[in-house]
Order: C-alpha cells, then structure tokens, then sequence
C-alpha cells in the first residue's frame, strides 16, 4: 500500500512525486495555440531534468508534448488549465524557463483564482510540488500571489500579501481577513466563490 502524506505549508501545497495521482494521463480536452482541438489522453508535466512544464498528451498510441507555448487552455480529470503569458511569479524548477506558464482555474467571477504549479528541490532525493494561489481582478492581467508565511521555492519579494486584499473592495471584513493573512488555504476558493456570488461578511 503505498504511503501518501501532505505537507501544508502557508498558502502552499506539497506533494511528493509519487502522489500526483491527477497529473498521471487521464481523458482530457485541449486547445492549442494553433487552432486546433480534441480530446486526448493528458496530464500536467512540471518542469525538470531540463524541460520546462508542458501538456503532454497521448492520442492513437502516440504521445506528444506541448510546451506552454503552444497550448491555450485543457482540462484533464475535471483540472482546467489556461495559458497565461509574461507571469511573473516563476519559482522552482520553472526559472529556468521563460516559457508562459500554464495555471489551474479554481473560480471565475470579479475575482478569480488560480493554482500555480510547480516544482522545487526540497533535499536529497526529493522533490516537492507546491501549488501556490494567485487570483486577480478578471479583465486583468496583474496577479497578485496568497502565500502568507513561507512558501517553498517562492521569493516573497515579488508579492507582498497585503495586495490580494484590494481585490475586495464590497466586503471590509474580508478584506481585513485577507489583509491578516487569516483566511487560510482551504477557506480560500469558498471566500472567493461567496465574493464573487455576493455574500458579504457581517463586521
């Protein structure tokens, strides 16, 4: 039986190697940047061994990868991810990179969420995945990163926490949660999902 455990660290998810049991190849769809769509066998390949992250996927027997460049949005396993150019928030192995990044979407609305996924060397023998959260005002393109406390692999200099509260203005309260760092990593997506319906904390 094998041994699955999570490690919860500020706003940040890791997961050993072994255990991404969703980013193993599973029915998908996808659109790439050249137009083309199908469905296909995928999953989500951080970066690492000198590759970027990339959608690889297996159709007819045959498989292929796409770097983020190439792919516009997918879904594998109920995951939907969207490209998303000139993110500044690139940590880990993805450093070595300049390539887009590819983001899971969490909630849509006035305020959106996303996971950023990816790798980092956390000792000998292994390698973590951190999936980081970011949202932004939709219309936009400013993300602004949720990670209070230490985030492996993650330069905090590159966003302060106190800007993730500005994206709720209708909700003083809430924004005073976020400003505190309170709202912890599993009551994010639910206090962005009551946001964005209208539900506003009483004071």
């Amino acid at each position: 039986m094998r041994l699955s455990f999570f490690l919860l660290a500020a706003g940040a998810v890791l997961l050993p190697a072994a255990v991404r049991a969703q980013y193993n190849f599973a029915p998908g769809t996808y659109q790439l940047a050249n137009g083309s769509k199908g469905e296909a066998s995928l999953k989500l390949q951080l970066a690492e061994n000198g590759s970027p992250t990339m959608m690889v996927g297996v159709k007819n027997g045959k498989e292929r990868r796409f770097r983020a460049a190439e792919v516009t949005a997918f879904t594998v396993d109920n995951h939907r991810f969207v490209r998303v150019n000139d993110f500044r928030f690139l940590s880990g192995t993805d450093t070595d990179f300049k390539d887009p990044t590819l983001l899971e979407i969490l909630e849509t609305g006035p305020v959106e969420l996303f996971y950023y996924h990816y790798q980092v060397e956390m000792g000998p023998n292994f390698k973590a995945h951190v999936k980081l959260p970011v949202l932004r005002k939709a219309g936009t393109s400013t993300f602004f990163a949720y990670c209070p406390g230490r985030t492996p692999g993650f330069d905090q200099k590159l966003a302060p926490d106190g800007f993730v509260a500005a994206l709720f203005p209708a909700d003083p309260a809430l924004q005073r949660q976020f400003a505190t760092n309170t709202v912890s990593r599993a009551q994010l997506a639910a206090a962005v999902h009551t946001y964005n319906q209208g539900v506003r904390l009483t004071p």
